[in-house]
């Protein structure tokens, strides 16, 4: 067969008298029609098209509504985690998509690599979002059972928000003030407050704090400095307009909490006082040329945020207050030379330039474990090894702040500096209050103490300079175990059928917990649930508890607080274990709404 390409670039070789119009035009067409037919038939490119077999597909359906209000959510973005999928919603908030269903092939190694076959038939996590829904947690895990057809629904939890207005004089009208949130977290079954948004007022006062999670909240105003150009003098008394906590109050642990309800607008309306502020200069000691500093300023007795000093750079700590008594805490910056201070100031009508604050390194606190755990306890010991140094691994120890606005201050047992260097001591832990976190890799804490403080219940209180009586650890592995039954789980798709199976339930989202009683001297144990609804608890501390178990993970549980624990009295059984008892229970499950 002649190569229409290679006939129709000779023929363009010959001199121009030699070519008519129509013969070029005749060739131009060959070509055209050669190179299509070409692009017609294609060379077959993977093994199921030289087979001819297409995988079928299953016609993924569902819905995406409102959490509040039931209803369809039109133009909601439906996709999968994965970004493989993704469509928008109709009028009626349906939408579809076409899963296929691939048969499971073996990998592939090629080159000393491996290929992994990825197949839709295993579980993958639809999405959704939509503008003034919140744009987290919206998800529906999906397990393909075989049926031809799966409707699911997916819930959108729409936006709460806080709105208002800060009321400044008509002097300072034009003056913009950030608004800070802050919302209550739960660490280790323990509630402290973290910040969770902040806005600026706009020109004529007004603010709007948006996509916030039904909740808990407080509000106040930052500091603002006076800068009305009319009366503002350099050299004269400043003014200023301190933090207003809501409703009114003077500082944060005064401050009423605003709750939230899902899709609901808080209104709220501050007016801050105009007050004189005055000058204020800290000298610090002990602090090296190129340190920096993080500060934190507060009312004295009344911990919590709003106030603010800077570093400037020249060991002083300088800035602006009004009247009152105040304590300054400084650290210096990770990665430098690790040290603290602390002073209390009184600012009285009158600048302060007179205060020093000495910083201190921090200290360690050496950790003593005495392991009462049997011989198979004991064989469980591991290993930890950073280049040629090691240590046995009995438990992971840390230290996390009791003080409800600290969110850096945990410290850790430092890695080992020898051969079998067994000797434990935490590290650059700084003045404060703590919880001890102990985790043995078998058995439990059957004591932990600080000489005559009992660390599994108080917390432990250390001085300037990381000063501390040692800690003293024992662990037992005579602990109890518990065989449970959760009633009411979910049957899988292939026990409910297939006609609209939808969402199933994946194994390991339900957990188990167990609260101990108050006065009670256990601990708390959790554990996940298998898809059977079953589920076994090694290694339980005796004592009394109270047993819960929940259709998903609930990180933000308060197992620690007696009051907030109290909602869930009815909601499962009360069990008292003895050292080596073995327990058998039936609980409830708790679904707990999206």
């Amino acid at each position: 067969m002649i190569d229409g390409a290679r006939c129709f670039s000779a023929v363009l070789r010959r001199p121009r008298r030699y070519l008519p119009l129509w013969l070029v035009a005749l060739l131009i067409l060959i070509f055209i029609f050669i190179f299509v037919s070409t692009l017609s038939h294609p060379q077959p490119a993977h093994a199921q098209d030289i087979q001819g077999s297409n995988p079928p597909s299953s016609s993924l359906r569902g819905t995406v509504i409102n959490r509040v209000t039931r209803e369809p959510v039109a133009r909601a973005l439906v996709y999968s985690q994965d970004n493989r999928f993704a469509i928008f919603t109709d009028d009626q908030g349906r939408f579809e998509f076409e899963v296929p269903r691939i048969e499971p092939s073996p990998n592939i190694s090629k080159g000393g690599r491996t290929f992994y076959n990825r197949s839709f038939n295993g579980s993958f996590q639809l999405m959704a979002r939509k503008p003034r829904f919140l744009e987290s947690g919206n998800s529906t895990s999906y397990q393909p059972p075989s049926a031809i057809t799966d409707e699911m629904t997916i819930t959108l939890t729409p936006e709460s928000l806080i709105v208002g207005r800060v009321n400044l004089p008509s002097s300072n009208q034009f003056d913009r003030i950030t608004v800070e949130v802050y919302r209550p977290l739960v660490r280790d079954g323990r509630q402290y407050w973290a910040p969770a948004a902040s806005a600026t007022t706009r020109s004529n006062g007004e603010f709007r704090v948006a996509n916030l999670a039904a909740g808990t909240y407080k509000i106040f105003t930052d500091e603002l400095l006076d800068r009305d150009p009319i009366t503002f003098d350099p050299g004269g008394q400043l003014y200023g307009y301190p933090p207003i906590y809501y409703p009114g109050a003077a500082d944060f642990a005064s401050a009423s909490a605003i709750t939230l309800e899902a899709g609901k607008t808080f209104q709220v309306e501050l007016s801050p006082v105009l007050q004189p502020y005055y000058q204020v200069k800290i000298a610090v000691t002990n602090i090296g040329a190129e340190s920096e500093l993080n500060l934190s300023v507060a009312r004295q007795g009344r911990k919590g945020p709003g106030y603010s000093l800077g570093y400037a750079g020249d060991s002083s700590i300088e800035g602006t207050l009004p009247s009152g008594t105040y304590t300054v805490e400084a650290s210096t910056q990770q990665g430098q030379p690790t040290a603290d201070g602390s002073v209390n100031i009184t600012v009285k009508d009158a600048p302060l330039t007179h205060v020093s604050m000495s910083l201190l390194p921090r200290g360690s606190i050496p950790v003593n474990i005495k392991d009462e755990r049997s011989e198979k306890g004991r064989q469980s010991v591991g290993s930890v090894r950073v280049g040629n140094f090691s240590r046995e691994a009995k438990a992971d120890i840390s230290l996390q702040p009791a003080d409800h606005f600290d969110w850096m201050g945990f410290a850790s047992v430092r890695l080992p500096r020898k051969a079998h260097d067994n000797d434990l001591a935490l590290d650059n832990v700084r003045p404060g209050r703590y919880w001890l976190s102990v985790s043995p890799y078998f058995g439990y804490v059957a004591s932990a103490v600080a000489g005559s403080v009992d660390l599994l219940r108080q917390p432990l209180v250390v001085g300037p300079g990381g000063a501390s009586l040692p800690i003293d650890i024992v662990l037992r592995d005579d602990g109890a175990a518990i065989e449970g039954t959760v009633e009411g789980m979910p049957a899988p798709a292939s026990a409910r059928g297939t006609a609209g199976a939808g969402p199933v339930p994946m194994a390991g989202n339900a957990f188990v917990y167990c609260i101990p009683l108050p006065d009670s001297p256990g601990r708390f144990t959790a554990g996940g649930i298998s898809a059977d609804g079953t589920f076994q608890l090694q290694q339980v501390p005796p004592g009394a508890y109270r047993v819960l178990a929940f259709d998903r993970q609930q990180d933000q549980l308060e197992y620690q607080n007696a009051e907030a624990m109290s909602v869930y009295d009815s909601k499962g059984p009360v069990i008292r274990l003895a050292p080596g008892q073995t327990e058998q229970v039936r609980v409830p499950l708790i679904f707990i709404e999206e």
